[in-house]
Parts: C-alpha cells; structure tokens; sequence
C-alpha cells in the first residue's frame, strides 16, 4: 500500500513539473508560412511590423490589430493591450496563440509582454527632404525617414486606412516632388488638402502599385499648419476641378433654384456649378459659397455641398472704419474702376525698396487668403515692406494696358500698429525645396557660425553631412559665436540668393547687413 501511495505521488509531481515547463517553457520560434501548422499552439514570430491600428471597430475595446511580415508572409496579430508600440518598420517578437476561424488564421496575444523589441531593432530615422529621396529611394528602403511637405489630399478624421501623398507645394500643379504615403490609424479631425505637415514613416516598395511609398501611422502625423479652403476659379475647367473631391472649397457665384435642382451661376453663359443647397439658400443671392465638392452619383457630376456643415477658414481681417473688401472688387470690378478707395490687407510677398510691384491679399498667408490684387506703390521708399504685414492703402483701380491687367495704383499705404511682423523659421529638416518658398522673407535659423577661405557659414549643429547656409554678415556675428562657444543660436534676417560666377551656381544667404 504504501508503494501504492509513492506512485501516486510521484505521478502528480511529474503532471505538475510537466505543466509548468508548459507554462514557462519558451515558445519555439516559427516562420509566418508555417502558422498553419501549429493551430491552437503558443508560438513566437519574428518580423517587421508594416502596420497596425488601435480599436479597429471602434468599440472602445483594449485591441490593437498589427500586420508582422517576414520577408514575402504576412501574419495578424489581434494585441489585447493598448500599451506603446515602437514605429512602422522595427523588428519585433510576438507570442501568442495561433488562432483559425474560418479558413483566417492569426495570433491571438494578451498582455504586455506579449509584444517585445529591443532599442537597436527600430530602424534609423532619416531627416531628409522629398528631393533627396526622389535621387534614390532605394537607399532608404527599409528605413525611417522624416520628411515635411503639404499633404495632396484631405486627410480624413475618422478612417482607419487611407492613402494621400506628400507634395514638396501647396499646389498639385506646382509641385515637383510627389510621394504616396499610406496611413494606419485615425487622425483626431480632418485635415484640408495644402496642409502643411511633417511625416515619419518607413519607406518601402509598393508592390501592388509598382512605387515607392512612405508607410506611417496617424500618431506619426504632425501638422504644422492647416490649410482652410480653396478657390475655385470659373476660368478652369472641371477636369482640374476634379483633383479637389473631398475638399473643403469656396467659390463666387449667384444661387438659383430650376425647377428643385440647385446651381452655383458664374460669368458668362454655361458657367455654372451643381449645389446640393443649404436649408437657409435664396434663390437669387449673389455671394461666396463654401462647402465640401462632391461628385453627386444621382445628377452625374461634380457638386457643391453647400449644406455640409464646415468650419471655412478664411480671415478678412477688420479694417475698424469705412473700407471697401477686396472680394467685393473682384466680384465686380468695373463697378470700382477708376475709382479711388480706401483698403485694408496683407503683403503677399516681400516688396524691397528699389521696386515699386506686389500683392494685396485679404488674407495674411497662403493658407487663409482668398484672393489678392496686382498693387503698384507711388513715390520712393527706404524700408522693405515684408510679407504677412498687414496694411491700409488708398489706392485707385486701373486697367494696365501694358500687363493687360487690373491693378490698384496705391497713393498712400500704412503699416498697422502693434502689428507683429511675420518671420519665417527655417528647419535643417527642410532644406533648399523649403526654403526657396521663403526667400526675400524675414527668416530665422538656429546654428554654429564659423569661417572659411573668407566665408562665413551657418552650419546645422551636430551634422556630417556639411549642411550649412551662407551668410551675409552685419560684422556681429563670429563675436557673439565665440562667446557661446560651439553652442547654436539664433540667426535672423533676410533669406536671399547670391550667385557664384566661377562655380556656376546659384546658393541660398543669409543676409544680416
């Protein structure tokens, strides 16, 4: 009996040593195609994460579903944890339990410690701008890069996947640089194409589409600056009216109701917009109108979706006496013409002293202007008048027959008081397709000063790769560099050209005299 009860003892100690090894025991480690084969098992998988999106259902569950690939095999990872994740592109290890479902197959793994990696497996980040990728994106691939430009698209608020592209300008039409970029994640609101934004993601070759494409998450969105609405001009046609689906835009025109279908009427005959109309319109009402542009399936055509509620963005600015707006002359410009009269606005661009042309905008920068006017400035000036700076001007509306244009001939102008005159911070991350935007501008850069051959030099702190940027100098500035050593400081003045004879070249200064 007493063996009897060894044996049973001992039974028991081996079940429970066993159970344990199966609790603590490692997982093997098995290759993604090979998942099929351990259904219902605990395994490990090693690969790169391309992708990932929080709560995908939107059901405020504790769930993170992650995409791990392993060179051509894609596995699901359904993550019972909101805890931190390391960025798109870092190797990473999962342990979890394979799961089928009808015919799907993915991990299923709880807690924390279900997802792991380790500080050198997150890929190097590469500050660079679209041109330098645009040289070879192969050299990049696999890798994270940060690169500032404007989105080309509405970036939607409340989309689990999207795909935009990052532009190197505003306009689609202007730009010279265009990346795809494809977006795991929601954004908190919907940001209007021209956005300017910064992005970090991982670029890799998009099979599928057969180009390069920049992969990132919602949270590894910054947006430096939001774009309002744009303009549309009666004077294109609905062919380029077309890129802007989906966007927030503005346009000049008379309602009218035929028959239950709503039209935008612009000048001249056949000049006219579909409206899906506001519960508010008249029939009749000459104005702006704001709205979403839609393509209606029902009428066939593009539409403007005037009773979508929309935050315009789309300052005017108040004069604080008797002016004329400035979108009240391009509604209707022969009813001003000749005519002298009283405007408030904005510089458009830098205007120097030995030029008498520019821009008056109603808006203090590209993002809230809806349209500026051709201005030539009588009499002599010593100062520059800046871009952003905003103004009172008394000018007359003319017809020059030399630009075959309308402009105002401004008599007399006034910088506001206690207005701050904008200046423009330059980033290293940027670079020359930035910063071209900017020249002629105030500016200012944080940098290390030092000479050479008789040169002086802003250079980037830190960088081997010889960033740097010319600089005219006010006779201050290697004084004030040595007394803080080889600490960076601020710079400010004038972003100009100068241009190299001998080397046939032109290059971006500094200018501080």
């Amino acid at each position: 009996m007493g063996k009897l009860w060894a044996m049973f003892f001992l039974s028991i100690l081996l079940v429970s040593v066993m159970n344990f090894y199966a609790v603590v025991r490692e997982p093997d480690i098995v290759e993604i195609a090979d998942l099929h084969e351990h259904i219902r098992e605990s395994v490990k998988i090693r690969g790169e994460l391309t992708s990932y999106v929080r709560d995908p259902y939107d059901s405020g569950a504790d769930r993170i579903d992650l995409l791990v690939e392993d060179g051509y095999n894609v596995s699901e990872v359904r993550w019972t944890e909101t805890g931190l994740l390391p960025p798109i592109g870092t190797l990473i290890e999962v342990v979890g339990e394979v799961t089928e479902w009808n015919g799907r197959i993915w991990i299923s793994a709880t807690g924390a410690g279900s997802i792991q990696w380790d500080k050198d497996w997150i890929p190097k980040v590469h500050n660079i701008n679209l041109t330098g990728v645009s040289h070879d994106p192969a050299q990049f691939d696999g890798d994270l890069i940060s690169l500032v430009g404007y989105s080309g698209d509405v970036l939607e608020g409340n989309v689990t996947r999207q795909i935009s592209s990052l532009m190197d300008s505003p306009s689609y039409s202007s730009a010279d640089h265009v990346i795809s970029v494809a977006i795991e994640g929601r954004l908190d609101q919907s940001y209007e194409a021209g956005s300017k934004i910064m992005v970090t993601g991982w670029v890799r070759w998009s099979e599928r589409d057969f180009k390069w494409q920049l992969q990132t998450h919602a949270t590894q969105i910054l947006v430096l600056n939001a774009a309002g609405a744009k303009r549309l001009s009666w004077s294109a046609d609905s062919t380029t009216w077309s890129y802007d689906i989906g966007s927030l835009v503005t346009i000049e025109g008379e309602a009218n109701n035929e028959s239950g279908q709503w039209w935008i009427m612009g000048p001249g005959e056949g000049n006219k917009l579909c409206m899906l109309p506001h519960e508010n319109d008249t029939s009749g009402e000459i104005g702006d109108y704001s709205g979403r542009l839609v393509w209606e399936e029902e009428r066939v055509q593009l539409c403007l979706d005037h009773g979508q509620v929309t935050n315009l963005i789309n300052p005017t600015g108040d004069a604080g006496g008797p002016t004329t707006p400035l979108s009240d002359l391009v509604r209707d410009p022969n009813a001003y013409r000749n005519q002298t009269l009283d405007l408030v606005g904005w510089i458009d661009s830098p205007i120097s002293p030995d030029y008498n042309k520019g821009y008056l905008a109603d808006g203090p920068d590209y993002f809230s202007r809806s349209t500026k006017i051709r201005i030539k400035l009588e009499g002599v000036r010593s100062e520059w008048l800046e871009a952003g700076t905003k103004v009172n001007v008394s000018a007359t509306l003319i017809w020059d027959s030399v630009d075959a244009r309308l402009l105002l001939e401004v008599h007399s102008i006034s910088i506001w008081e206690n207005e701050v005159i904008p200046v423009v911070t330059l980033s290293w991350i940027e670079g020359f397709d930035d910063w071209q935007w900017d020249i002629n501008k105030l500016v200012k850069i944080n940098g290390v000063v030092t000479e050479e051959n008789g040169t002086l030099w802003i250079n980037r702190e830190g960088s081997q790769l010889g960033e740097r940027l010319c600089l005219m100098s006010d006779g201050t500035e290697l004084a004030a560099q040595n007394a803080s050593g080889a600490s960076p400081l601020e710079w400010q003045g004038r972003l100009s050209t100068s241009e190299n004879v001998i080397e046939r070249e032109v290059q971006l200064c500094l200018d501080r005299r």
